[in-house]
């Protein structure tokens, strides 16, 4: 209800304008915009998909989702000022600003079909499917009833959505966010103190791999390789695009933007997930033969915690659950209203009447969203999907800001063969995941890069249009040359700057496991490590050469 109500309060300011309603009126602080985005990524779906990884595969199978820690600090330390430099309302405007003629309205339309409706879709199923688990296990229904409740939690999530635009809904996302990091580690410490402390936990787990962070048995060894060395760069977020981006250009300024992603990549990969895996050891030993293993930690919850703390725990679940719908809509349903109608449909609307198609474009997604849903078993094998169909399109994302020879042909590329790829190699099923991850990493890139080679660079009026107004660092000299400009070379400073950061949060990460599970003093030694070279990453970011302030611009590019 307290969303609900804020949903009410902004209505007036959201419905004003599309830039409201889609962009907070860039008037988002670094620690908004960035605690939304780690809000945004924890849904009800991320500690029983994470609990569940622990139990089925250990602590190791973690590196799945930390291997993004890479992508995410390269998105903070080179392309996150260059998204408010851009002015953009939506990132996938950007392709119109980047890339010229039909080959780039054709790869915005498909774009905005292909991450805001099917990507969009795969999202809020395993969000659903989540939220469905807890509730069927939670309040012992079936599965008629278990659909009834999520419906009704579902479009309470929907409606504050339509009336609140960007703004309500970071605003909520801190409140949702602080109750869901609040249960979680409530329920990890009365989780812990029914089996008898952090040391009785690990004398009862019978097979000590479960506790290593790096993975000893060879298929998983090589599984940790892939994550760490292909996963990272190939389907990673390497420029902080959707609604990360969203957030970004949601900020008043470039230093806004870098400190609020930043904020993101530690606040998302450090601080929360311990919590959940805790919870994940303690149902491993508490419920050895689980037929589902994302179910474990909703029975540690059902059966620890007294009748008060469990209904506060379901809240949080609420919480989270409606932090990542209400993003996923709002950011979606910017992709149909800027990138299809306003661009494509009717180039004159008013604001009014887009702000109208804007909240009719929620209504749309959620339905979608939910109708996905019911072809969803596995939160876990959705997000292994979501991770293949994404192969190769990190590295092109990152090469679109710095090297003027990508064009709109090499996105198109990659993601029709990363697509391709992902449902040919479903019917091979003794090729297991991250291996066919890797086979489809290694067919679209060289695809992709090999179409750009054999088809035309953008036009050089293009090109110069986006270097004046980004001015990117990068492989630019010749697109500089022709404007009579010196290009700006990427340097070493922000990639070593990336080095340290994302050494510095995989040592918070080993460091707090450390400090937890086994040995106290090398936990603390290598938290003490990280901080050091965490700081040492921001200073090298700070002391870089402020850049010219770009004046911003909404319009969408001729």
């Amino acid at each position: 209800m307290l969303a609900l109500g804020w949903g009410i309060a902004h209505s007036r300011r959201a419905g004003a304008n599309t830039e409201e309603f889609f962009a907070a009126g860039r008037r988002l602080p670094w620690w908004i915009a960035g605690t939304s985005i780690v809000a945004t990524t924890f849904a009800a779906d991320t500690p029983l998909a994470i609990s569940g990884l622990v139990i089925s595969s250990g602590v190791s199978a973690n590196w799945f989702w930390w291997a993004d820690v890479l992508p995410a600090m390269i998105a903070a330390f080179v392309v996150a000022h260059l998204w408010v430099r851009s002015g953009v309302l939506t990132d996938n405007e950007l392709i119109e600003l980047r890339y010229g003629g039909r080959s780039a309205a054709g790869l915005r339309i498909f774009r905005a079909l292909y991450f805001g409706v099917l990507r969009n879709a795969i999202v809020l199923s395993w969000v659903n499917l989540a939220m469905l688990k807890v509730v069927q296990l939670s309040f012992g229904l079936d599965e008629s009833a278990s659909y009834g409740i999520l419906t009704g939690l579902f479009v309470l999530t929907v409606v504050y959505t339509l009336l609140s635009g960007l703004l309500g809904v970071v605003l909520t996302d801190l409140l949702q966010f602080g109750m869901a990091m609040l249960g979680a580690i409530m329920l990890a410490y009365v989780a812990v103190d029914s089996v008898g402390g952090l040391s009785e936990l690990v004398q009862r787990i019978d097979n000590p791999e479960r506790l290593w962070m790096i993975p000893q048995e060879s298929e998983a060894f090589w599984a940790f390789i892939i994550y760490v060395f292909v996963k990272s760069w190939s389907s990673g977020n390497t420029e902080g695009n959707g609604y990360i981006a969203q957030r970004l250009l949601a900020t008043p300024n470039e230093s806004e933007a870098r400190k609020a992603a930043i904020w993101f990549a530690i606040a998302n990969f450090a601080l929360r997930p311990w919590p959940w895996i805790i919870v994940g050891l303690v149902a491993l030993v508490s419920y050895p033969t689980l037929d589902d293993p994302e179910t474990g930690y909703i029975r540690v919850l059902l059966d620890q915690l007294p009748s008060g703390m469990r209904g506060l725990m379901i809240a949080t679940f609420l919480a989270a659950f409606m932090s990542t719908v209400d993003t996923q809509l709002n950011w979606g349903s910017s992709y149909l209203t800027h990138d299809l109608y306003r661009r494509f449909i009717k180039p004159g609307a008013s604001e009014r009447e887009l702000v109208r198609v804007a909240r009719l474009s929620v209504v749309v997604l959620a339905m979608i969203g939910a109708l996905a849903t019911l072809g969803m078993s596995s939160i876990a094998d959705a997000w292994k999907l979501f991770a293949s169909i994404s192969a190769g399109i990190g590295l092109i994302g990152l090469l679109r800001w710095t090297w003027w020879r990508i064009n709109a042909w090499s996105e198109i590329s990659v993601m029709i063969s990363s697509l391709l790829l992902t449902n040919l190699l479903s019917y091979f099923p003794s090729i297991h995941f991250p291996f066919s991850l890797a086979i489809v990493v290694m067919i679209s890139v060289p695809i992709s890069l090999l179409v750009t080679m054999l088809t035309q660079p953008e036009d050089s009026k293009t090109l110069q249009r986006f270097y004046q107004r980004i001015s990117p660092p990068g492989l630019w000299s010749p697109v500089a040359d022709s404007l009579g400009e010196t290009a700006t070379a990427l340097g070493i400073k922000p990639w070593l700057a990336v080095l340290c950061a994302t050494l510095g949060v995989y040592g918070l990460i080993y460091g707090t496991g450390e400090l937890l599970l086994a040995r106290a003093w090398i936990g603390a030694s290598a938290i003490l490590v990280s901080l050091l070279a965490l700081g040492l990453a921001i200073r090298i970011a700070i002391s870089r050469p402020r850049a010219t302030q770009h004046q911003r611009s909404t319009s969408p590019p001729a």
